[in-house]
């Protein structure tokens, strides 16, 4: 074989490794950008960061009529009452607020948890409890690297849990079951469905108990 030959047969055999080995890391692995959440355009960087946005997005709850989520942000908060050591003394976070028929309007902070590999709370306000405040530990959407099937647990004041469902349906959405304590009430194991340039689009219970 001549050597232009096997220089040929060489540079294709890496080609053909690399293309493998990029559709077998797009298969088993995503990386999941805060765009997901805000239902913003995302730029297709690999970084976590909280960009300018106001979006709003229609969510069906297990069959009922969808309801409007609007998100905005980012603000500050003034101190940093959490656990979440990279924030420094102020710490950024998108509002995102809704309406629940019959018990009135969720407001909500969601900013990168300690760990940062997913968005939690660490500020909720609704009828029927007031205002809760969140030590910034557990997750309520996951960020950055995951696998399909993959499972990840959080030591927040109710031990949290992650479950990656589906990690890349035909139109790039994903889904994912988010449990709390032991999820036996009523939003305490729901899986969520988020999908490009529009956010939340759908919340099933796993647990319908009241």
């Amino acid at each position: 074989m001549k050597p232009s030959q096997q220089i040929y047969f060489l540079l294709f055999f890496v080609a053909v490794s690399i293309q493998t080995a990029c559709a077998y890391d797009a298969q088993q692995k995503r990386f999941i950008p805060v765009e997901l959440f805000t239902g913003a355009k995302w730029d297709g960087t690999h970084q976590l960061t909280l960009k300018p946005v106001s979006t709003t997005t229609c969510a069906p709850y297990d069959g009922r009529p969808c309801s409007n989520f609007y998100i905005s942000g980012p603000f500050k908060t003034t101190e940093n009452n959490t656990q979440i050591k990279w924030a420094g003394s102020e710490i950024s976070y998108y509002r995102r607020a809704f309406t629940i028929p019959h018990r009135g309007e969720v407001i909500s902070f969601f900013t990168i948890n300690d760990s940062k590999d997913g968005l939690v709370r660490i500020y909720d306000k609704r009828q029927q409890w007031g205002v809760r405040k969140y030590d910034g530990l557990g997750s309520k959407f996951p960020l950055g690297y995951w696998r399909q099937g993959e499972v990840r647990t959080y030591p927040s004041r109710r031990p949290t849990k992650i479950e990656i469902i589906e990690l890349d349906d035909p139109n790039h959405c994903l889904t994912f079951r988010w449990v709390v304590g032991q999820g036996k009430k009523s939003n305490q194991d729901n899986n969520y469905t988020f999908c490009p340039n529009r956010g939340l689009t759908k919340v099933t219970p796993n647990n319908k108990s009241k």
